[in-house]
């Protein structure tokens, strides 16, 4: 079930779920792919928020560093599996955020 959280809530969540991803993509350095650790989608005029969702391998091109998009999978099967990060996705509409409700239990 989706519920509002206020902007303290909110933060907790992000931090939380984005340092998985950290130290996760620190562990797997080596394998030259990474998990995006925060992807924003405008539509609707609502922020729709996704963590470690998608997979990327960083790229040198004319001097910056590009994000190329590998999938929604693990892209190699020899590396360590992913944080349990929840499959969820969190909204931001105005000043509201609404998140699933078993993000709140998975991190209190």
């Amino acid at each position: 079930m989706l519920v509002q959280v206020d902007e303290k809530q909110f933060d907790k969540i992000i931090d939380k779920l984005k340092t998985l991803v950290y130290e996760y993509n620190t562990k797997i350095k080596e394998y030259g792919v990474y998990l995006k650790p925060y992807h924003i989608v405008y539509k609707n005029g609502r922020k729709y928020i996704y963590i470690g969702k998608y997979w990327y391998r960083l790229e040198k091109i004319g001097g910056k560093l590009k994000w190329i998009y590998l999938g929604k999978r693990k892209p190699l099967e020899n590396m360590p599996n992913p944080p349990d990060i929840p499959s969820l996705t969190i909204i931001k509409e105005d000043n509201k955020y609404i998140v699933d409700e078993e993000i709140l239990y998975k991190f209190e």
